[in-house]
């Protein structure tokens, strides 16, 4: 599916772009999280979610070729710092999973799939989005359950870790694409579009 001089640049470049980045990232560092951690039940779930985020920005980047573009890499200056912080052992579970999220009022991914069938994306990118929101939706389930058995085991000590403001706990340390691929897996993609949006970046 190659570009030529007279079709119109998709506009959802930029979205397939942050997606594929943050997904690869989000693959590494649920890895090294999963490789530093005793819980086996914790590390069971974060290999499946890891192998399924690095096989989506795989198979993100390859639509962007498909359609004739590129992936635009990005620089992390940080990120060997953050992969060392999840692999690190000395830092908690508790820890690494950060403050617990409200439970969603509405479908977080209805926006979304409401222009999949107005036919917003080309059809090979509507199949890949739907087929994307459906792990994503599963993966979240698995990590919420997961992050709650974490909590409840060490419920005394949750309430001192989510107060805390040190760096291990802070999301604001993550890249952009990072961060928003933990709202996506957290709160569904609604909320990625949006901090895609604001992130205005776009694949050539």
């Amino acid at each position: 599916m190659q570009k030529t001089e007279t079709q119109m640049k998709p506009r959802y470049l930029g979205l397939l772009n942050a997606i594929s980045l943050a997904e690869t990232q989000a693959g590494i560092y649920l890895n090294a999280w999963a490789n530093a951690t005793e819980d086996e039940e914790l590390a069971a779930t974060l290999r499946l979610v890891a192998a399924r985020e690095t096989s989506h920005g795989q198979l993100f980047c390859r639509m962007l070729t498909e359609l004739g573009y590129g992936l635009r890499q990005k620089p992390d200056p940080d990120g060997q710092e953050r992969i060392a912080c999840y692999a690190n052992p000395k830092v908690s579970d508790l820890e690494k999973i950060g403050k617990a999220r409200g439970e969603l009022e509405r479908d977080p991914f209805g926006e979304i799939e409401q222009k999949l069938k107005e036919g917003f994306y080309d059809p090979v990118t509507t199949n890949l989005l739907n087929w994307y929101i459906c792990e994503e939706r599963d993966s979240g389930r698995r990590l919420r359950e997961a992050y709650a058995r974490v909590r409840a085991k060490v419920q005394p000590a949750a309430n001192d870790v989510d107060s805390a403001s040190g760096p291990q706990s802070d999301t604001s340390r993550l890249s952009p694409e990072a961060q928003a691929i933990i709202i996506c897996i957290s709160e569904g993609f609604q909320r990625l579009e949006r901090k895609l949006d604001q992130l205005g970046g776009h694949a050539e």
